[in-house]
């Protein structure tokens, strides 16, 4: 959708201006390495089920300015689980698969925000 492509594009636009060139390569890099396997095997819920405590997740994306709301912009969906016991563990979930929004959005990250 038009409103998606925008807010990917703002989202790209404040990793690429508020991290460093290698922090904004490495986001880039790995949200279309989820977004790849996702397209690969859309029906496959686990790779649409990134934990947000996840070591590579918060060190490429979900620590830098404007990585999550790029994951947002996407279609991602912040969601809360409750793990064991009482504790609660952050995921960032895509429920509905737009492949066409998908291509898109990995079109755009590949010519660095461009499109």
């Amino acid at each position: 959708s038009q409103r998606r492509t925008q807010a990917l594009r703002e989202a790209c636009s404040t990793v690429l201006a508020q991290n460093t060139p290698q922090q904004a390569q490495a986001a880039a890099h790995t949200l279309m390495l989820y977004l790849r396997n996702i397209l690969r095997e859309p029906r496959n819920r686990d790779l649409r089920r990134i934990p947000a405590d996840n070591a590579h997740f918060v060190s490429t994306i979900g620590s830098i300015a404007g990585g999550k709301d790029t994951m947002l912009a996407v279609g991602f969906e912040e969601e809360d689980e409750i793990a064991t016991g009482s504790l609660t563990r952050t995921f960032f979930v895509l429920n509905r698969v737009f492949l066409d929004d998908l291509r898109s959005a990995l079109g755009m990250l590949e010519s660095g925000g461009r499109r």
